[in-house]
Order: structure tokens, then sequence, then C-alpha cells
């Protein structure tokens, strides 16, 4: 990997934020990483010519052609080669781009540094290039082939990815390296599942206005249950994006689909087993086995307690549509199968889902009152069918099913509620509030 050195953080920064964590997960002994920054590192080269170890350094223009660039991981020699000065070139009259604000001189060496350092990245065959350079973003760039650019919190979201994939769940790592704190797999999406349900505590101490003596040990059932599909659906979600980021052949194709189901599956039944903990909660009228807030008679039921959280799911309320999106999907699994179509342009291939015929129209009416169908993804293919990419519905249907729980938890009548918010480094440490964080943004929310 290669990063610009002024995003990342100090070696003795021991703070709680994304760019501690990250310049702590890039210690790891599983990844390369290289710093790099315009001017070159502060100590310079050495005498002979050597760069610093773990930097990237670009030496003075000797010629018009290319530009000699040396580097040196932690460990091992260093390495001298050269980055085209093509590109440079090309950004430094690219005028129309980026630095609007600059004058014209300073934005054209702000587009040929940006240029370069991009090419640094491609020179040393990095994966990611950890910038946040507005030119190397914009719409109007030059073309970088074979490196990933990511944002701080994009590049968290995968080096995480990464290193779970690797078997490696860090629930901290210090800027320097030199302390850590690892945990088992299952506990991790556990402690992400926590992180990501701030409004579980109202659930994990509540009390049963009910007189019936089994509702208590029901009700923690139905708690643990909801917390145990969206940890199950975390972990899907890996296994979903792995896959996905393979070439688009038939296996992968295959996989994305299997764990595109079983994403559908386990969040619903987390929406499913919080409307079950709402019915024996409020003793509400008839068996748990007909809640379910997509059910109008149960809704019914629930409003006449009183209750506003019936309203919560009302014709034309924005959890209404997450849910018409979620269930109407979900429900594919009692018919024909979720497809994918395989596609080819250029050297690029993918693979998009088709939504199911008999849902699409209320899918898509959803989706346009949720920010819009392009948004989530979906757009109409050349045959006409309405398709969606399955990475793009995945990460906006994730926040808005963790949106839809978390207000349900926050509607819970006061009276049942037990207890107070806790401290946030209050309970086991495995919970405290550095760990939620830092899985939470590993995740990539």
């Amino acid at each position: 990997m290669v990063a610009d050195a002024d995003l990342l953080a100090a070696p003795g920064d021991h703070r709680v934020t994304p760019a501690a964590l990250l310049t702590g997960l890039l210690t790891h002994p599983y990844i390369k990483l290289l710093r790099y920054r315009d001017e070159g590192p502060a100590e310079g080269l050495a005498s002979d010519g050597e760069p610093p170890r773990g930097w990237a350094c670009l030496l003075p223009p000797d010629s018009e052609e290319l530009r000699g660039l040396v580097y040196a991981y932690g460990s091992g020699g260093w390495t001298e080669t050269g980055v085209p000065s093509t590109g440079a070139a090309y950004a430094r009259g690219d005028a129309r781009a980026a630095y609007g604000d600059r004058g014209a001189e300073a934005a054209a060496d702000q587009r040929e540094r940006d240029a370069l350092a991009a090419g640094v990245a491609t020179a040393v065959e990095a994966d990611l290039f950890i910038t946040e350079r507005p030119y190397l973003f914009g719409e109007r760039k030059i073309h970088i082939s074979s490196v990933t650019l990511c944002r701080v919190p994009e590049a968290l979201a995968m080096v995480g990815l990464y290193l779970r994939s690797q078997g490696e769940y860090v629930l901290w790592r210090a800027a320097d390296g030199s302390g850590r704190l690892t945990s088992n797999e299952w506990l991790y999406y556990q402690i992400g599942a926590v992180a990501l349900l701030p409004e579980l505590w109202r659930w994990s101490g509540i009390r049963a206005a009910a007189p019936q003596q089994e509702t208590p040990d029901a009700l923690r059932g139905l708690n643990g249950a909801l917390q145990l599909r969206v940890v199950r659906a975390l972990r899907t979600r890996d296994s979903f994006h792995r896959a996905l980021n393979l070439p688009q052949h038939r296996d992968a194709v295959r996989t994305v689909l299997v764990d595109l189901d079983t994403i559908l599956v386990m969040l619903m039944g987390a929406v499913d087993a919080s409307a079950r903990f709402v019915h024996v909660l409020l003793a509400v009228q008839g068996d748990q086995r007909d809640a379910g807030w997509q059910k109008g008679g149960w809704r019914s039921r629930l409003a006449a307690h009183g209750q506003p959280l019936a309203d919560l799911f009302g014709s034309g309320a924005p959890l209404s549509d997450v849910l018409t999106i979620l269930s109407r999907l979900r429900n594919a699994v009692h018919g024909q199968a979720i497809q994918a179509t395989m596609r080819q342009n250029g050297l690029v291939r993918d693979a998009p889902v088709t939504l199911p015929a008999e849902h699409e129209s209320q899918v898509l009416a959803s989706m346009d009152d949720l920010g819009g169908r392009a948004a989530w993804g979906a757009q109409q293919s050349a045959g006409g069918a309405v398709v969606f990419d399955p990475g793009q519905f995945v990460e906006r249907l994730f926040p808005e099913v963790l949106r839809l729980l978390n207000a349900v938890m926050a509607a819970t009548p006061p009276a049942y509620v037990g207890g107070q918010q806790p401290d946030p480094d209050s309970g086991p440490r495995w919970y405290s509030e550095r760990n939620r964080l830092s899985v939470s943004w590993q995740l990539g929310f």
C-alpha cells in the first residue's frame, strides 16, 4: 500500500481516531506500506541516495520522459525505478479540473503533484493508494490502472476486510504497532452488532409489565435472537464482499447470490424478532407468531394499546419503505430464486441482480422514496428488466435496517425500559467505546 503520509497518525498518537487506528493496522506484518509526501520525507535521502525505511521518494527530474523513484519497505533493500511523466503533463494542462479556488499556476502545480503521486502508487504496484487528493477523485482525472484509491474511512474498511479474511480480528493496534488487542471471530462481530445498535441497552435491561412468569425469559430469548441475526448478517456480509471482489465468473456470482439470500433472511429475521419482542412485552392480543411490522392487522392491535410504535410503519413512513424493500426481496426465498446476469463490457465483467418482476414496482417505489433508485444501485438493463448492483444495494440496505431496529428500540415506552443508558466504558472490557468504534470503522460503518 501507498499512503499520503500526512493522512496517517504520528507513531505516538494514542487517540481513538480513524487515522490512529488505520496507522496501527498498517503496521500489521501482513501489510507492506510506503508513505509518500510531495516534498519527500523530512529527513530526506541518505548520502548514498537510500530512502528512509517505509518511504517512497521521487527524485528531482532529470529527463522529460521519466521521473526517478526510490523506495524501501520496512525490511529488505531499497529499489530504484521510474514514473512516466506523461500523466503529470496531462494533469498539469487539465485546467478545468480541481483546485479552481487557486491561481492557474498553483492549480496546475498541484494537479501535476497529484498525478505523480498516483504514478508512484502504480510504479510500486500498490493494491491501495490511501489519499484524499481532489483531482484524483474528480470527474475529470487521469486514468489510474490496477490501483484502488481510498480515503481514510474506505481504507479502514478495506484493510479490516483483508485482515479478517486472513483470520485476523484486530480490535486495536497502536499507531506504532507496539500494542495490540485481538479477539476471536464471533466476539468481533458481536462487538460490531452492539456498536451498530446503540439503542440496544433499552431492551437488554428491560422489565416486563405483563405478569406471566415466563415473560422475562421470552424477552431475553428474542433480544438475543435479534442480536445473533445481526451478527450473522455482518459475518455473511464479509463473505459477500470477498466473493463480489473476485473476477465475476460463475462460481463467484453464485456465492454472491447465496450470501445475498442469507443477508436478506438474517436481517428480516432480526426485524421479525423485534416485532415479537414488542408483542410479548406489551402483551398484544394473539399468538406472537402473528407479530410482524409488515402485517397491518397486527399493527392495528398494537395501536389499540395506544402505542405509537405502530405508527413507525404506517403508509408513507420511511421505515415502511425500508421494510418493503427488505421483506419483498427476502420473500424471494419462497419462490423463484433471485437471479444475476453476467455482463461483459470490454475488460470489465459484472453480474447485476434482477429484481423479481412480481415485486419490482413496490421495491422501486420504496427506493425512490429513500434517496432514489440510483442510490440503491438500480437501473434499467438493455433488455428492459430492472437490475441492481448487489454491492451498492447491500451497503445501502444495512444502515437502513439498522436504523429501523434502533428506531423500534428507541420508541419503547419508557415505563418498560430498565435502567439508564450505560456509561460508554462500563461493562465488559470487550465492549468498551474504543473497541466498538474500532470494529464499526473496520466494518465500514
